[in-house]
């Protein structure tokens, strides 16, 4: 049982203030002294860095990106039918860009 604490300009989940009272082996039930953003860690060691999934997501990242960029020429160069619906997705598109 732990909460969110920030420390600085970043943060970092501590068990200061919160405490497990009780559960069994497939329910917890904490408790905490105060209010904040709150969770139950499973795995408390950070876990191994896989070069595999480094690759995937940098991958995956550039796609869609690319698709993204794409998007917002196709609704850019159609803009002449004027629908809002297109503006709606242009916008969306670019915010996701973004």
């Amino acid at each position: 049982c732990v909460s969110w604490r920030d420390w600085g300009p970043s943060g970092r989940w501590s068990p200061e203030g919160c405490s497990r009272v009780g559960g069994d082996s497939h329910h917890s039930i904490c408790a905490c002294s105060h209010f904040s953003t709150f969770a139950i860690l499973t795995f408390l060691q950070p876990l191994p860095e896989s070069p595999a999934l480094a690759v995937v997501t940098k991958v995956g990242m550039s796609v869609s990106l690319l698709c993204l960029f794409l998007a917002i020429l196709t609704f850019l160069l159609c803009r002449s039918l004027g629908s809002l619906s297109l503006t709606l997705h242009l916008h969306l598109s670019l915010c996701l860009f973004a």
